[in-house]
């Protein structure tokens, strides 16, 4: 066992702090993580770098290069599959790219209708009537019709006449993931 220095204990600290941060995440996201394997691995092995490295520097500093090892063929792993030599980029692309509505980050007023809302209204690229998509969601047109003006409200659609709206460049920006209108105030339209 090592003496804890100064600079043993600061990094010590700062990678608690970091593996508090990426266990946080996968609490966070356990959404994405409860079915992606490969996320799971990646960030198993950053936690045992930056965690595990300066604990064994600390308790057993024969091990710190086994440990190190260890995380990083986890992270490997999680990138790369030996089998078949590949890189998994098709696997990584699909988990980072193909659902927008995990990066998406809604406000507390928002409700998971109001992205499958704002969905229909992209894929058309329409006008549309409460009524339409109501059908396209499988809900009724009431309710749609209130998401619709809380929407409106907030930017994310507008009114274009008497029972007809579309889609704004705000809500376009939101689908992307580039607007979190999360961070915007409650009562901001």
């Amino acid at each position: 066992m090592v003496s804890l220095t100064p600079f043993l204990a600061y990094d010590l600290a700062i990678s608690l702090v970091v593996g508090v941060e990426l266990l946080y995440f996968l609490h966070l996201d356990s959404s994405l993580t409860g079915y992606r394997r490969l996320l799971l691995i990646t960030v198993c092995g950053l936690v045992l770098f930056v965690v595990g490295g300066p604990l064994a520097e600390l308790l057993f500093p024969s091990f710190v290069h086994w440990v190190h090892g260890a995380a990083a063929l986890l992270v490997i792993f999680g990138l790369y599959d030996p089998v078949r030599n590949d890189l998994r980029t098709e696997e990584w692309a699909r988990l980072l790219l193909s659902e927008p509505a995990q990066i998406r980050r809604p406000a507390g007023w928002m409700t998971p209708m109001d992205d499958a809302i704002l969905e229909v209204f992209h894929s058309s690229g329409l006008i549309l009537t409460p009524a339409v998509v109501a059908l396209n969601i499988d809900r009724s047109r009431e309710e749609v019709n209130r998401r619709l003006s809380r929407l409106a409200t907030h930017g994310l659609v507008e009114k274009v006449e008497r029972g007809k709206y579309r889609l704004t460049r705000r809500g376009v920006r939101y689908l992307r993931g580039e607007l979190h209108v999360a961070l915007l105030p409650e009562d901001e339209p």
